[in-house]
């Protein structure tokens, strides 16, 4: 099952009791199932769930009985058949035949809780969202521009949300659609689907806690390299010492740090600091071994 599949079942298990948010919910459905005018009223897809509730609400709502067919490949198509019943259902959302059907008519809102029934049912017929392991992006694919345009307006406008929506034309149709994640979190959580939202939250604090431990694993592998290259060039100048005037030409306290360092190659700066007869510092081994290198380098 995909994550959008998830959402829209954890969004219909939710239960609409207020008779005005029911309408709303049932408004949402049908204006933007890309068939809801006096010619066509009608729901296509393949998910059984969506189909049932389409079709309860026509019924509950609206007081038609619409028909209901499925195809050989899985596509059910619920549909509104006669012209008097498809003029009961525009009627019970307040359009005739001089309407712009095109545009969202406000009217059908009684309240805030309203407005949350009919983002759900909006979502249910023409949204979908990513697999937040994929990416995070949330979309409503709308046909009409006008109707996209109240849209956003709509979801802007909404009180209990402070986001905004991009929008893009794709295939003739107008996408309103989401890409940071906290506003997809925001408007699962408002269409009832919390727990998709909280799963959202977790993925998205999975990869952050992710590329922090990659941050983290890069800056040591790279500080290693660094390390493992300095040690190379210190070896390489104390062989050449060696091989050349042998290390007592070097001073005392130099020639015992060349001998430890040959020795050990794989010590740590501060290793070696404390590996002396006279420990010193970090800062004190890397001083000495700089003077080294030098001492190869005049000896070259």
């Amino acid at each position: 099952m995909s994550f959008s599949t998830h959402v829209k079942n954890e969004i219909l298990s939710c239960e609409i009791t207020d008779e005005c948010c029911l309408h709303a919910f049932a408004y949402g459905m049908l204006l933007f199932s890309r068939a809801f005018s006096f010619f066509d009223v009608s729901l296509l897809t393949e998910q059984e769930a969506i189909a049932e509730k389409y079709e309860q609400i026509l019924k509950s709502v609206c007081k038609v009985s619409p028909e209901v067919n499925k195809s050989d490949a899985g596509k059910i198509k619920v549909e509104v058949v006669t012209a008097a019943d498809r003029e009961k259902v525009m009627d019970t959302f307040g359009y005739d035949k001089k309407s712009k059907i095109s545009r969202l008519n406000w009217s059908n809102f009684a309240g805030e809780c309203c407005k949350q029934a009919f983002l759900k049912g909006a979502f249910l017929t023409c949204g979908t969202v990513n697999d937040p392991n994929k990416g995070y992006h949330l979309e409503f694919v709308v046909p009409y521009l006008n109707l996209s345009k109240d849209l956003k307006l709509f979801i802007t406008d909404y009180d209990e949300l402070d986001i905004t929506p991009k929008s893009v034309v794709r295939n003739s149709n107008y996408v309103v659609y989401f890409k940071d994640s906290e506003a997809i979190e925001d408007l699962l959580t408002v269409m009832g689907a919390y727990n998709s939202s909280l799963e959202l939250m977790g993925v998205k604090m999975y990869k952050d806690m992710r590329n922090n431990v990659n941050r983290k694993l890069n800056f040591e592998n790279a500080n290693l390299d660094k390390t493992i290259d300095a040690s190379s060039r210190q070896i390489n100048a104390i062989e050449h010492i060696k091989n050349t005037v042998g290390l007592s030409y070097l001073s005392g306290d130099l020639e015992e740090l060349a001998r430890i360092r040959l020795e050990n190659p794989d010590m740590s700066l501060r290793e070696l600091g404390d590996a002396l007869t006279a420990p010193i510092s970090r800062s004190g081994v890397n001083h000495r071994l700089k003077k080294i290198c030098t001492i190869a380098e005049e000896i070259k």
